[in-house]
C-alpha cells in the first residue's frame, strides 16, 4: 500500500502485514506520517514539554525521556 506524508509529501510503499498499514485501510481518516517527521515531532514534544513553559493538565511526577524512542 502507498501512503502519502501529511506535512512532507513523501509517498513511501508500506508493508500491508503491519499494523499501522491496516489502520490506514480500514479507517482511511487517519493521518500518515513518514518516520522522519514523526520523530522529528516526537522530539519536538519533549522539548517543549521539559522546558517547564508548557502547561501539562495531569500531575508531572518525573521528566520525560530526552531522545524519543525509535519509531
Amino acid at each position: 500500500m502507498k501512503a502519502q506524508c501529511i506535512l512532507c509529501e513523501t509517498i513511501d510503499e508500506l508493508d500491508d502485514k503491519k499494523f499501522k498499514t491496516k489502520q490506514l485501510r480500514n479507517k482511511p481518516i487517519r493521518m500518515y506520517l513518514c518516520p522522519e517527521c514523526e520523530a522529528r515531532i516526537a522530539q519536538k514534544t519533549v522539548e517543549r514539554i521539559n522546558s517547564g513553559k508548557f502547561e501539562f493538565h495531569k500531575p508531572k511526577t518525573k521528566n520525560f525521556i530526552e531522545k524519543p524512542a525509535n519509531l
